[in-house]
């Protein structure tokens, strides 16, 4: 389930839009769920306990344009895909400062909108690709699915990889300082300068340490416990 925030201060193109968004998704077998907001203001209060996969946002809004709204979704560190809708091409480049997935133009809405539906397609099913990890042991190569791996704690040149489901961990020829390199765009979070944790696993983060979801603790370095804190929730948001 795909879920979209359309925000536009026009509350008659509100449904219009609504309604071809729903069909391009469906469109390509995706099922989606729509929330429509008619400003800035209430979008950004809703996305206080909300979380979205995509944003639609009118620039051309009172009060507050749908840019500096952008601006405020990403000073809270949200990963969601910002779409906008306009005719404001001269403002297209300003938009560029939030990362935006693309624009759609609300005369070629019908078009564009397809264009940008299969362009988020195709940009998470390459994310996709990365849930195998390939890794080298003393002995063989072996593939682990990412969501398996509970932690990582070093072991000089060979890591110990934690396995949902087996007692002994799994022996890796590969630094520390290279799996969080690879890891870290995947959700690993360097809590101490010998432990990388999957944060799907985390349960509590305190000032001394992680507390995982079965009870492991791990040390968190003092000077990470802020950046953890905040890596962690960046995450969960997203």
């Amino acid at each position: 389930m795909i879920k979209i925030a359309l925000c536009d201060n026009d509350e008659r193109a509100l449904p219009v839009v609504e309604g071809a968004v729903i069909s391009a998704f469906r469109a390509q077998k995706l099922d989606v769920r729509t929330v429509c907001y008619c400003s800035g203001k209430e979008l950004l209060q809703a996305m206080e306990t909300e979380n979205f996969h995509i944003v639609l946002l009118d620039i051309d809004m009172p009060q507050m344009d749908g840019i500096e709204v952008g601006k405020r979704i990403r000073l809270q560190k949200n990963t969601v895909e910002i779409v906008y809708v306009s005719e404001c091409e001269d403002r297209v480049f300003e938009a560029f400062s939030v990362y935006p997935l693309g624009f759609v133009r609300k005369s070629n809405f019908l078009n564009d909108i397809t264009d940008l539906v299969r362009l988020y397609i195709k940009k998470h099913s390459r994310s996709q690709q990365t849930e195998q990890l390939v890794f080298s042991t003393r002995t063989k190569t072996v593939i682990l699915k990412r969501k398996t791996i509970h932690y990582i704690e070093g072991s000089g040149n060979y890591q110990l990889v934690f396995i949902h489901g087996q007692k002994e961990p799994l022996e890796v020829k590969m630094t520390m300082d290279k799996l969080e390199e690879v890891l870290e765009p995947l959700g690993f979070i360097r809590i101490h300068k010998g432990y990388l944790v999957n944060y799907i696993y985390i349960q509590k983060i305190q000032s001394g340490h992680v507390i995982l979801k079965d009870g492991t603790e791990l040390p968190v370095g003092r000077s990470r416990v802020k950046e953890v804190r905040s890596r962690f929730l960046s995450l969960i948001d997203s």
